[in-house]
């Protein structure tokens, strides 16, 4: 019976030691930011990827499918300041700097949002 006490033992401390052992995250995977960042290129696909399954035509605004996407943006610098990429709303709702954080599925990695910000800061082009 001593026996069998000290194997539980041994087996319950081998399980919990293990136990604490965990995987490491993959590293996130970077996109490399071009020297001029192309909005049909690169930030469009972004938005076709993780937005706009909410933010379409007569669903949430703004509407970022391919067709409207750039106005819908731009237009009285409702969500994108040319040149301030900080003061903009489109970035503030990327890091939930005071409104809700989008995509509301999980945060972009901090290249994707260096990417728009580099579009915003460069002037907001529609190029």
């Amino acid at each position: 019976m001593k026996k069998i006490i000290q194997y539980l033992m041994m087996l319950m401390v081998s399980l919990m030691a293990t136990s604490c052992y965990y995987d490491e995250m993959p590293p996130e995977a970077v996109i490399p930011i071009p020297e001029t960042v192309s909005y049909s290129k690169d930030v469009q696909p972004l938005w076709n990827q993780d937005c706009i399954s909410c933010h379409k035509p007569g669903a949430t605004a703004p509407d970022l499918t391919t067709a409207n996407s750039y106005s819908a943006l731009v237009t009285n610098n409702k969500y994108v300041i040319p040149g301030n990429a900080v003061g903009s709303k489109l970035h503030k709702s990327l890091v939930a700097d005071g409104v809700s954080l989008m995509p509301t599925t999980e945060k972009w990695s901090d290249s994707k949002i260096a990417l728009v910000d580099k579009w915003i800061t460069d002037g907001a082009l529609n190029n």
